[in-house]
């Protein structure tokens, strides 16, 4: 939690003389195909991954078609309203199911050769078959996947064998979620989405998101709002437990003036709507706590040098079902960020392949966080 105490931040500058420069991850650790197909092993199909929010599939029978880094799943929702995850392949010649998203019939029909599957994954027709081939039908129902909703959010763990959400995100996230409790996350509904196809590693984004040394340079819309991304910083207050970045003195919001005509969310402090918090929550999900809003980044790594980033943003559901709702103050300021990220962290792409850094780079003391996402990234991968 930011510290209550409003900050001098030209004069709250605390000394560097403490901290050793970190080195960065090898160059190979970016850009190897290797590398990548390790952490789909041990990271994105071994451990919980944010898929998706629940209420894009608010009608039984809405599927959605989510890449877990390779892996298809298909996640719907049930004739009786009950979440279910399914991998997305036909138990009889391995055909791919269902694509994009959308609304289901009453069963899932393999587009191969018509094998029909109910939505709680159970084989109902194999037409063609005779009743006398004994095919063990009852065995051959579509291989579900481990489900769980937190606020909101649908993780999934391809192994079934992760351990408990709640140890994945003490462990691997940047900070507790809990803590931010009175945003009421789960009760807020998806008003609009942005998505991006990055030429870049998703740890290169997610160091992009833990740093703000950039942010003189290639936000200048974004430093006259949050005056603290002047100095490269991203706490208010380091080593005193102050997660929070406070904005310019009378602003409100993430927008070209500072400020939105959307109602603030219910059960915040006009501290809250000063400040901006934002957490990690490895692997692949970044929330970002606004006043007038929530807004998400999940990561759908595709491949070394590519990543798919899904943004959503978040209101009450009496907000973005009003009439004449307008979120685009907010949606367009954040949308021109994020264009102004994904093209720094496309040349970074560029360069960690090269010979020369090879070695990999260095973290000098405002790349703390990025040094601290370095640690728990090695704990998933080697664990």
């Amino acid at each position: 939690m930011a510290s209550s105490q409003r900050l001098d931040i030209g004069a709250h500058r605390e000394p560097r003389t403490r901290w050793s420069p970190q080195p960065t991850l090898l160059g190979t650790e970016y850009a190897s195909a290797d590398v990548f197909q390790l952490e789909r092993e041990r990271i994105f199909h071994a451990t919980w991954f944010c898929a998706a929010r629940a209420d894009v599939l608010a009608r039984p029978r809405d599927f959605l078609a989510v890449d877990v880094a390779g892996e298809s799943v298909i996640l719907l929702r049930d004739e009786q309203g009950e979440l279910r995850a399914f991998f997305n392949v036909c138990r009889h010649r391995g055909s791919r199911l269902c694509e994009g998203e959308g609304r289901l019939p009453r069963a899932i029909r393999c587009p191969y050769h018509a094998w029909a599957y109910g939505l709680d994954g159970s084989l109902l027709g194999t037409p063609n078959v005779a009743q006398d081939e004994q095919l063990p039908r009852d065995q051959l129902g579509l291989v579900p996947v481990a489900l769980e909703l937190w606020d909101g959010f649908v993780w999934l763990d391809l192994s079934g064998s992760a351990p408990p959400l709640q140890e994945q995100f003490t462990r691997w996230g940047s900070d507790d979620p809990r803590q931010w409790d009175r945003y009421g996350l789960g009760e807020l509904a998806v008003g609009a989405r942005r998505e991006y196809d990055v030429a870049a590693n998703w740890k290169i984004i997610v160091e992009n998101y833990n740093e703000c040394l950039h942010c003189p340079t290639v936000h200048p819309s974004l430093v006259p709002v949050v005056p603290l991304y002047r100095f490269g910083e991203v706490e208010e207050a380091p080593g005193e437990g102050g997660s929070g970045n406070r904005l310019a003195e009378g602003l409100t919001s993430f927008s070209t003036t500072g400020r939105s005509s959307l109602p603030t969310l219910p059960g915040l402090s006009e501290e809250d709507a000063n400040t901006f918090y934002g957490v990690t929550l490895l692997p692949n999900l970044i929330i970002n706590y606004h006043s007038d809003n929530v807004s998400t980044f999940h990561l759908f790594p595709q491949a070394a040098d590519r990543t798919r980033v899904v943004c959503d943003y978040l209101f009450c559901p009496e907000t973005a079902s009003a009439g004449g709702f307008d979120p685009s103050e907010v949606v367009e300021f954040r949308h021109q960020l994020a264009l102004e990220d994904w093209a720094v962290c496309e040349r970074a792409q560029a360069g960690v392949g090269s010979a020369a850094f090879a070695a990999g780079g260095v973290l000098p003391y405002a790349d703390r966080y990025v040094h601290a996402f370095h640690e728990q990234y090695r704990d998933m991968r080697d664990r």
